[in-house]
């Protein structure tokens, strides 16, 4: 029996097996690095993180803006009626189905990891000078993580690869990131340059998951740690095992019975702990803050966007923004194609209000309820000293542990952490495989296969040093390579004709 058969890669080309071979060696030789030389690791990772920031974050936030204005009138014009997977193509799954998996994809810790961390930092080390002037450092705290967390995150970073997808690689017979080069080289002439492409995808979508899966194992670790006071380590990687094992299960019910179930039961989960804050929490505060910062973020879109503070000796925008933009950038790949896979027979207006309108409404009761409670005066002493003392993962821990019947909220909570991670992994997993193998239903062995090393990278997650300093800089670092990609997206979009 050949080494490929047992990982699913039977039929798989030279060029598809150097793709699995040399992506599982940077996955396997990055989770080993990480275990057994935690801080040199975390060292290497840190300055290329300072670096790329410093150098580039500008690049980020242009090219954010660049694409937010391009697809949103992309998608208003006369595109818009462009249906997924062809004219005559049918949905394949139910509206509240299909939003579920939309919405879990593109969200799998930001919200619960960052709401009540970010604000709270904001707030103690806020932009200077600021990018505008009159509201409370309240309501423009909260107006930044609207920023970086919904708008326009969701239409710059998901909705090119979605559509490209959607409308380009969909018509092909090879379901890969290359593919999207179609129309501007010919793939016999420049087979090195689509084998690249693919390459610093898969990377690209690795960094963004090893990224995803840190931030929810150190915030499991200190839920159960602050809250129930148990070891935290051994707890999380427990927890990664039960993981990895109805991982396994959902390998095999596959795409319409195992992800779509298990995005529903994140997004009921994740629901509910939201409205029981509500409920227990400051609730209204929470409102008149929440409104208060909408108004600062819809009013001043513009000027937060591009805010740079050049005259400024730090650099708060490129720490903060530009960070969130590469991130969304190396996750962008993976949620675009995934919810090009699931949204066939819908039309580009569609995807349009199911990835970038639906959920802002959902994430922002989200947000005004976890940064309402973080700044509320009863709170925010208690939250903040925890953040300063122990890390971000503490912010969310010390938000649950004031509030009262604490033990029950902290057991919804890793309730909706796992189903994040459950379904973060099951649709990272079934895209890293569909793109190694060019197959929109990629085989169960295959996707196994990457399912073990992104478990390895999470459990890597666990022990590498530097704080989440270090987990940001995965994304950060593997991104820059692969926003030139966007440009490339962009610009093969509205090169597609409408009527063909």
């Amino acid at each position: 029996m050949k080494w490929s058969t047992p990982v699913g890669l039977d039929d798989a080309s030279r060029g598809e097996l150097a793709l699995f071979v040399l992506v599982a060696a940077f996955s396997v030789a990055l989770a080993i690095a990480g275990i057994r030389y935690p801080e040199q690791v975390g060292g290497v990772f840190s300055s290329s993180f300072d670096f790329v920031l410093v150098y580039f974050g500008w690049w980020f936030i242009l090219l954010s803006f660049l694409l937010t204005v391009g697809l949103t009138v992309f998608c208003l014009s006369r595109y818009g009626h462009v249906r997924i997977g062809g004219p005559d193509a049918d949905p394949e799954f139910g509206r509240l189905s299909w939003l579920a998996m939309v919405f879990t994809v593109g969200y799998s810790i930001s919200v619960l990891f960052w709401g009540v961390a970010e604000p709270l930092w904001i707030v103690s080390n806020p932009p200077s000078p600021a990018p505008i002037r009159g509201p409370p450092i309240e309501s423009l705290a909260l107006a930044f993580v609207f920023l970086h967390d919904i708008l326009p995150g969701l239409i710059a970073w998901y909705l090119p690869f979605g559509l490209a997808f959607g409308l380009v690689v969909w018509r092909t017979e090879s379901w890969k990131v290359s593919s999207v080069l179609r129309p501007l080289l010919d793939p016999d002439r420049f087979r090195a340059v689509y084998w690249l492409v693919d390459f610093v995808s898969l990377v690209a979508i690795v960094g963004g998951l090893a990224t995803s899966l840190g931030f929810i194992g150190r915030q499991l670790g200190s839920i159960v740690s602050v809250v129930y006071g148990v070891d935290s380590r051994l707890v999380t990687l427990g927890l990664f095992a039960l993981v990895a094992a109805l991982f396994v299960v959902d390998v095999w019910l596959g795409l319409r019975r195992g992800i779509r179930n298990a995005a529903r039961i994140a997004v009921l989960a994740n629901v509910l702990l939201t409205v029981v804050l509500f409920v227990l929490g400051p609730s209204l505060f929470i409102i008149e803050l929440g409104l208060d910062a909408m108004g600062v973020w819809l009013g001043n879109l513009p000027q937060l966007m591009l805010y740079t503070a050049p005259m400024s000796d730090g650099h708060w925008p490129q720490n903060w923004t530009s960070f969130w933009w590469a991130w969304w950038a190396a996750w962008g790949v993976f949620v675009g194609s995934f919810v090009a896979r699931v949204s066939k027979g819908r039309t580009v207006r569609e995807v349009f209000l199911g990835l970038c309108v639906a959920p802002t409404s959902l994430l922002l009761f989200q947000h005004s309820v976890l940064g309402g409670i973080a700044l509320a005066p009863p709170y925010r002493e208690t939250i903040l000293q925890a953040l300063q003392q122990r890390g971000n993962a503490a912010a969310l821990s010390a938000a649950l542990e004031a509030l009262p019947y604490s033990d029950a909220v902290a057991a919804l909570a890793v309730l909706a952490l796992v189903g994040y991670i459950l379904t973060s992994l099951d649709s990272a997993v079934y895209m890293l495989s569909a793109i190694n193998l060019g197959n929109r239903e990629p085989n169960v062995r295959n996707r196994a296969a990457w399912g073990l090393l992104m478990v390895a990278i999470g459990v890597m997650t666990t022990y590498v040093g530097g704080g989440t300093s270090v987990l940001e800089s995965f994304s950060t670092t593997l991104a820059l390579p692969f926003t030139g990609l966007y440009l490339v997206v962009g610009y093969v979009l509205f090169q597609h004709d409408p009527d063909g």
